[in-house]
């Protein structure tokens, strides 16, 4: 019995420590972002926070963009009667007006007589950061010559961090020798920052709430006396929110809603006037927990015969490991959800045996060779069967599908990368769906052509009804697509599908590396080239 419970905590012991090299490696950084995204939660926002948005509606009653300086002189000259505390412009002025020089130069002389101050954005080409969090760059995107010495002008950069997932969570603090945009709006406007001390590198941001809960105001309202008036003393965030001006990102909260640069910087500037902080767990407490997490369940293994109990018990640990989380997170401590989850889990795993887990290896590559190609009932049976199939290669009736879209060159040729990616995925998704809801094999993707057969590696005695069926519910879900494409201003997508029953090997091609479950033969190449006549 000692034996054993020393062996449990031996294993918790190699667990934490391949778990901690993990964490240590920063893998499945990506997972962690997407549980952390999770736990943000809507958070109050200060009442002296407004946008003034360039939005579409301004855009529509002021003029086409970009705005002449003229117009932004004219809304600081009426701003300067009831003087906010301070206007963060979000707008880098790094080119000469288009309608001529004295136009920047009454931009730069209303904003010489306000009475409030002005911050200006900079932009770090490239941006760089260092071992102890500082930005730095050796190229700045400006504003023009004109506004560098302002009297009323102060600047601070505006570069966010974006994740491999594109999502917008951090931003530097400086880039050498500018401070963040937001933190420089603050501080020309003499606000009180709680837990100054607390600042510093590269910081989180804590997003208050998704996009469009800061107050906005129309620029084109600026030139109403109410709306003008409504924004003395207060802190003013000025920038484009229009989707035509593609000044958005994806931030924790966007649920696919990307959200504006301006109002990004706004949620920042929220972030520090509130004191909201977010930051990571340090390394030695990330270590103790994961080892704790490990021995935790090693001693409830060695202290309950029962293994199924044992399990019971190291689950409901979990979910106090992942409680604590939560609450240290609304806190402002994050700490990695992933690993100290994997450092139990694994644990209990491990000493429970992968016995219990595990199956016969000809199940395993079978599921791994089909899962992500048939149907779960058609899995199912492969599984509870396996002797009906044979991976070598056998000749089988079988119905072969065949799709393709037309005119697929001349959409490309009118849509960007990713929105012709974002397109065909979502016609994939549907296609494939409909061949799999039919016991179909999805047999692969070539291009913007759709292979697939029935009748393998199960036999099917309505293999050629399934694959009408199949055939006729992606016409049917196309025309539901190209609704949706043509709401959207997409091109709209057409397609011919050709459908051959006949006799074809069936087994695996390829290589020793790797291969596909495929069919050849004639009945291929006849099911293809009805597709191709099939206009």
């Amino acid at each position: 019995m000692k034996k054993e419970i020393s062996f449990n905590f031996i294993i918790a012991v190699l667990v934490a420590l391949i778990v901690w090299f993990s964490f240590y490696l920063g893998l499945f950084s990506g997972l962690e972002n997407f549980f952390e995204d999770l736990l943000f939660s809507p958070r109050p926002v200060q009442n002296s926070i407004v946008i003034v948005s360039i939005d579409s509606e301004s855009i529509q009653k002021i003029g086409q963009w970009p705005w002449p300086r003229e117009v932004f002189a004219r809304a600081f000259d009426i701003l300067n009667e009831n003087p906010p505390a301070v206007v963060g412009l979000d707008v880098i002025f790094s080119e000469k007006s288009r309608a001529g020089d004295f136009d920047d130069v009454a931009l730069a002389k209303s904003i010489d007589k306000l009475f409030y101050p002005v911050v200006m954005p900079i932009e770090a080409l490239p941006l760089e950061i260092d071992n102890k969090g500082t930005g730095r760059a050796k190229n700045f995107l400006k504003p023009l010559d004109i506004f560098l010495n302002g009297k009323n002008i102060s600047f601070g950069h505006v570069n966010l961090i974006l994740d491999k997932d594109g999502i917008i969570r951090k931003f530097p603090l400086s880039v050498f020798p500018l401070n963040a945009f937001s933190l420089e709006v603050l501080k020309v406007s003499k606000s009180k920052i709680p837990d100054e001390k607390t600042l510093g590198g590269v910081m989180r941001i804590v997003y208050s709430a998704p996009s469009g809960s800061i107050r906005r105001i129309p620029f084109w309202r600026i030139f109403e006396s109410d709306s003008a008036a409504s924004l003395k003393s207060k802190i003013v965030f000025l920038g484009a929110t229009s989707p035509d001006l593609h000044d958005e990102q994806l931030t924790p909260f966007s649920r696919g809603m990307a959200m504006p640069g301006v109002e990004i910087q706004a949620n920042i500037a929220n972030m520090i006037l509130s004191g909201y902080r977010l930051n990571s767990l340090g390394s030695w407490a990330m270590f103790l927990w994961i080892l704790i997490a490990a021995l935790f369940t090693a001693g409830i293994f060695s202290a309950v015969s029962n293994p199924f109990k044992a399990v019971l018990v190291s689950i409901f640990a979990g979910f106090a490991h992942t409680f604590m989380v939560i609450f240290l997170f609304d806190l402002g401590a994050a700490a990695n959800i992933m690993h100290i989850n994997f450092s139990w889990i694994l644990s209990a795993l491990s000493i429970f045996g992968f016995r219990y887990f595990s199956v016969e290896k000809e199940k395993r590559e079978l599921k791994n060779i089909f899962s992500k190609y048939v149907s779960k009932d058609v899995l199912n049976e492969i599984l509870d069967n396996p002797e009906k199939v044979k991976l070598g290669g056998e000749e089988k009736e079988v119905t072969v599908f065949f799709s393709d879209i037309r005119g697929f060159t001349s959409i490309s040729e009118k849509t960007s990368p990713k929105e012709l990616v974002r397109i065909l995925n979502r016609y994939f998704t549907l296609m494939t769906n409909e061949i799999l809801k039919n016991n179909g094999v999805l047999d692969k993707y070539i291009g913007d052509a759709i292979m697939a057969f029935w009748g393998a590696p199960i036999d099917d005695a309505n293999q050629a009804e399934n694959a009408l069926k199949a055939a006729l519910g992606m016409v049917e879900k196309l025309k539901e697509l190209n609704k949706e494409l043509k709401v959207i201003g997409d091109p709209e997508i057409n397609i011919g599908i050709g459908l051959y029953s006949g006799p074809a090997i069936v087994g695996n091609v390829g290589s020793d590396l790797r291969f596909d479950y495929t069919v050849m033969g004639d009945t291929v190449n006849i099911a293809s080239r009805l597709e191709g006549l099939n206009k």
